[in-house]
């Protein structure tokens, strides 16, 4: 869009114009450059626009009224770039400017056809990027969260634990796993029809739901089975929080045929040496707790490793 500005410019010999547009291109190639490098671009996009804003303003002012035409990429380009407080800031203060100039330059039918014009451009821009917004929310959506229950499947719980373990690592943030298996849930299935089994695990998730914090993370880890990632939570809280939810499920009515009870292996991230092993601890303590009766809670049993003996580095030469 800048460059037929820049070589009208120098062609009619128009030195501020020229020199402004060369300094705004020249600025833009940096921002792109240091873009592709990974590194922060120094020209946020409101910053830009406003800068090519002026820039057209500049030429319009001159008399340059071709430029003009240049406002309607700069209108589509708002709501493509920015948010949609700031592509209404700057949208109404582009057409506040602009309008002098077309009701000045032009007759008033041509003025309110370019009017209507520059407005209708940036509601059909605006309108496409919110529909392309949307869908690829729901997309999202589709491929993080399981269809039957609603909550996050594994996918989405496997990206989660793995930043939770690395917080562990790094910066020493407690955080805790809990998975629950719903008990004799192929009974459930067998007695009284795949549908009340469906119902079992969504009643299973709702109580969850309301027994955790917003920052906890639910999902459904596959057939019957739930992991309930507990953030700055140690493996003594964890252990609380899973015997008040193996209770209160075990107190709800969770189908009109009777209620349903879960056993849960508790595993904090201070044991884990990686995110599979870390599901690995919380299944094996889910298996000792299927073992030892059902309807329990059990912790992972870690034990201690004795660190491996150093090397001597100096010769034995007695």
């Amino acid at each position: 869009m800048l460059l037929p500005v820049v070589a009208h410019n120098i062609f009619i010999r128009e030195p501020l114009p020229a020199v402004a547009s060369l300094l705004l291109l020249g600025l833009l190639m940096v921002n792109i450059l240091l873009l592709s490098l990974d590194r922060r671009a120094f020209l946020t996009p409101p910053v830009t626009l406003l800068m090519t804003l002026g820039l057209i303003l500049v030429s319009l002012y001159l008399g340059q009224n071709y430029s003009l035409y240049l406002v309607f990429p700069l209108v589509v380009a708002l709501p493509v770039l920015l948010h949609v407080r700031w592509a209404v800031y700057l949208g109404v203060l582009t057409g506040l400017l602009v309008a002098p100039v077309v009701f000045t330059g032009y007759d008033a039918a041509t003025g309110v056809v370019i009017g209507v014009s520059l407005g209708l451009t940036w509601i059909v821009s605006a309108w496409l990027v919110f529909a392309v917004n949307e869908q690829s929310r729901r997309l999202r959506g589709m491929a993080i969260t399981d269809p039957l229950t609603g909550v996050y499947n594994r996918r989405y719980l496997e990206l989660q634990a793995t930043r939770s373990l690395q917080y562990w690592q790094r910066y020493r943030r407690p955080s805790s796993l809990l998975l629950l298996d719903i008990d004799h849930f192929k009974r459930i299935n067998d007695r009284f029809g795949h549908s009340k089994g469906d119902e079992a695990l969504k009643g299973v998730v709702r109580v969850i739901e309301q027994r955790v914090r917003r920052s906890d993370l639910v999902c459904r880890f596959g057939g019957e089975e739930f992991v309930v990632l507990l953030s700055e939570c140690t493996g003594e809280n964890a252990l609380a929080v899973a015997e008040n939810l193996r209770r209160t499920i075990e107190e709800t009515r969770i189908l009109p045929e009777g209620g349903v009870t879960v056993s849960v292996g508790v595993c904090e991230a201070l044991y884990a040496e990686s995110t599979e092993h870390w599901f690995k601890l919380a299944d094996a303590a889910l298996y000792i707790a299927k073992g030892n009766g059902r309807n329990r809670v059990e912790a992972a049993r870690v034990e201690i490793q004795p660190a491996d003996a150093i090397p001597a580095t100096v010769p034995h030469w007695r």
